[in-house]
């Protein structure tokens, strides 16, 4: 179908537009023919294994991780895309056709079928399949969207109130990790409780007098202290005492809190790469005196974080902080590779999760590290820090300067345990080590894997050596014979 375009010259883009659609579509169709003749084939092969539902789960996973493979993507993505464009197929044969010919893009396509997959009427779906197609032709997939929920909640409200109920069991807390250290905190809640969530945090963080500890990653400012004079000319007490911060408030001291001795004045600034001299404090803005102070926790204090930090950092004291029911005490972990000489101060090279994926400033985990409240436990790794670059082992204790015994490492790398169960500090070893699952392609975090053996025990030993970190689904796949061990270990990326 052509599109009328509001400006001829831009039809060229629209031709080209569809082509892109017809390529996608295309590749969706080469996509759902693969899998399926994979699972042909097997079947012929392995007729004992298709038999069973779990058996015929496990070969479709390998003919993903296959495809995954060749489409240089995700195995989640590609498994959603294959069961949406078989889906589409078999019941939605217009919409299908119109996204193979080009006049809807793939995007549209897997919304509809995401609508369609809600509903339980044969008559709606024929219905959905027809007008979706005609109303996704000429409108965009915003709109489409909207369009697809209306939809969906008129042609069967009962069941849409019934899916209401249903999702409350899908509530969820994950992660999404960015670049350069930070990280996106996710939580599928129902909406009434996450706009309570919201509205108390906002109104918690808005208040004046309510103080908000800091973020423990995040350093708490050191602020100028504007005294009498600079601040209000000729009339100083009046005008420092005028001054007001975002919400007209004017700035009180914390002085139990904000005052800070002279020798943590010159600390802090060395701390930060500050640096001043007896004819520099002029230019620096810095005053030669100690009459810093450190930034207050209150709006009334003269708290400098902006409304979304405050209520992010309130986020996270209420998280880390917060009792439950049991009173049985219960602790975040992360674990991170960083050398001795980064945690010292000696350099400033940074630290690495533990799945190689994050990078932390060296003077971030410095001051975690330095902070009492936090236990810590440390795992001397000879092998990890090799392959992400980090070339020394740690020091012993670099709390207390203790060496550690010289054959730590080795025993626990080295022995041969009789057991086929993986005792704890080996398995602490073998996520360090491995970092994520050894299944080609996988990110799943080795602290959340199976250490599996690489030749089954008893036959292969319960040593280094011969374990790896596997997911559930790829030692699934590994057990059943369609995940290859690699004879030689890949070297993990450097940081």
């Amino acid at each position: 179908m052509k599109a009328v375009l509001t400006d001829p010259m831009s039809e060229p883009l629209w031709e080209s537009q569809r082509r892109l659609n017809q390529a996608q579509a295309e590749q969706l169709r080469i996509l759902v023919n693969y899998v399926e003749s994979f699972l042909r084939e097997t079947e012929v092969i392995d007729p004992h294994l298709m038999r069973t539902a779990r058996g015929r789960a496990t070969v479709e996973s390998a003919a993903i991780m296959n495809a995954a493979e060749a489409l240089a993507a995700g195995e989640g993505h590609v498994f959603s895309q294959y069961q949406q464009a078989r889906f589409a197929r078999q019941h939605l044969p217009v919409v299908w056709d119109c996204t193979r010919r080009g006049d809807i893009p793939v995007r549209s396509l897997l919304r509809v079928v995401s609508a369609a997959e809600k509903l339980q009427s044969p008559v709606n779906l024929e219905r959905l399949d027809r007008d979706a197609a005609a109303y996704a032709v000429s409108h965009r997939p915003a709109q489409l969207n909207a369009w697809l929920s209306r939809f969906v909640a008129r042609v069967e409200p009962e069941h849409q109130a019934r899916r209401c109920h249903q999702g409350l069991v899908e509530r969820r807390v994950w992660l999404e990790h960015l670049d350069d250290g930070l990280s996106i905190l996710h939580a599928m809640l129902p909406t009434l409780t996450a706009e309570a969530i919201k509205n108390r945090l906002v109104n918690v963080a808005r208040s004046p007098q309510q103080a908000v500890p800091y973020d423990p990653c995040v350093e708490r400012p050191l602020v100028q202290k504007v005294d009498a004079g600079r601040a209000g000319g000729a009339g100083g007490a009046g005008s420092a005492g005028g001054a007001t911060d975002w919400l007209g408030l004017g700035h009180v001291n914390e002085a139990d809190e904000t005052r800070v001795s002279e020798e943590a004045w010159w600390t802090s600034l060395h701390v930060q790469g500050a640096s001043t001299s007896s004819g520099g404090a002029a230019s620096t803005g810095i005053a030669a005196a100690p009459t810093g102070v450190v930034a207050g926790t209150t709006r009334a204090a003269g708290d400098p974080r902006t409304q979304a930090q405050r209520e992010a950092d309130l986020l996270t004291c209420w998280l880390l902080t917060g009792d439950t029911d049991s009173d049985i005490p219960i602790n975040g972990h992360v674990g991170f590779l960083i050398t001795a000489e980064s945690l010292l101060g000696i350099s400033d090279a940074p630290a690495v999760s533990r799945d190689r994926r994050h990078a932390y400033p060296a003077e971030m985990i410095r001051r975690i590290v330095g902070a009492q409240q936090h236990q810590l436990t440390w795992t001397p790794v000879p092998a990890a820090f090799e392959a992400t670059g980090f070339l020394n082992r740690p020091r012993g204790d670099l709390c207390t300067g203790d060496p550690p015994p010289e054959d730590v490492s080795q025993s626990v790398m080295e022995r041969v345990y009789r057991s086929r169960f993986v005792p704890p500090v080996l398995r602490r070893v073998i996520e360090f080590r491995d970092g994520t699952c050894q299944a080609p392609g996988c990110t799943v975090a080795a602290e959340h894997c199976d250490i599996d053996h690489r030749i089954p025990w008893p036959r292969g030993q319960t040593t280094a050596a011969n374990l790896w970190a596997l997911c559930r689904k790829h030692h699934r796949l590994k057990t059943a014979g369609l995940l290859d061990v690699p004879a030689v270990r890949e070297p993990l990326p450097t940081a």
